[in-house]
């Protein structure tokens, strides 16, 4: 997915390290790489912000951190600021959904996204900058975690991408095999071409028979079992590897069930 340089996620006066780092890592996550602080607490120290923000250091690397929001704003079309508070200055309000659709309806159009204090969020001052308000919907408590804050609002964004057509470049994760992209993960556990339904009918049979043969359908006709499970195998959308598994359990259990004491000869085809 193409890094949205059209969205800025501004801070306004966060008080504590890790909650920036928090941030930085949800737009990390999400495909947003604008990052502005405005007049962090005098115990705000890029290196302790690091320490939540694995992965994510390009963006601490290239966050600016400025003294005021004229400063934060420079090159910024408009402006929403968060809230969870009902305010009386009349700013339309918007819920994070639609917002994401209008941003990505407006392409070339910089909008900052204002994130307040941890303690008390934005004041009167940083409101009457927007041009509107966002407000998270919540059950009973209101008030969210900054770093969280900043993660529902950009996976928002995220998701309405992706809803349009833009393609994730795939996650980059961490193990023993040190970075490898879940894009490149996805290309090996493809499991090849899907099963056509007469490719999936001789699947319903065996299974049919197999269950005569142990008396399942006394109670229930054949042809009911067959169309339950011809329904139920057609839904789960199996590829030819998975038709071929399936009949090579069925011939193992039909081959024991035939030669209960023998032991089953090579050519049983393998699950």
């Amino acid at each position: 997915m193409l890094f949205r340089s059209d969205v800025v996620i501004v801070l306004v006066e966060p008080q504590q390290p890790g909650n920036v780092g928090g941030a930085a890592r949800a737009m990390m996550n999400m495909g947003l790489r604008r990052l502005v602080v405005v007049n962090p607490s005098p115990a705000f120290q890029v290196e302790k912000a690091r320490w939540m923000a694995p992965g994510a250091e390009e963006i601490l690397q290239g966050c600016r951190i400025v003294a005021d929001l004229d400063a934060a704003l420079e090159g910024v079309h408009r402006v929403v600021g968060t809230t969870a508070r009902h305010r009386a200055d009349e700013l339309p309000v918007v819920e994070p959904q639609p917002l994401a659709a209008d941003i990505l309806t407006t392409p070339g159009r910089v909008t900052a996204i204002l994130f307040g204090r941890e303690d008390f969020g934005l004041s009167r001052q940083d409101t009457a900058r927007c041009e509107r308000l966002l407000r998270i919907p919540t059950d009973h408590h209101a008030s969210l975690n900054l770093a969280a804050a900043v993660l529902l609002v950009a996976h928002h964004l995220f998701e309405e991408a992706r809803r349009q057509g833009l393609l994730a470049e795939g996650r980059l994760i961490e193990g023993r095999r040190g970075v490898v992209s879940t894009r490149a993960l996805q290309r090996r556990a493809t499991l090849g071409p899907s099963a056509t339904v007469n490719e999936i009918e001789p699947v319903v049979q065996d299974l049919v028979r197999l269950l005569v043969d142990v008396g399942y359908t006394r109670r229930v006709a054949p042809d009911r079992v067959a169309q339950t499970w011809r329904e139920a195998l057609q839904r789960a959308q199996l590829t030819r590897r998975h038709v071929h598994a399936l009949r090579g359990v069925l011939a193992q259990i039909r081959w024991r069930l035939d030669h209960p004491d023998g032991s089953p000869p090579d050519d049983v085809p393998p699950g």
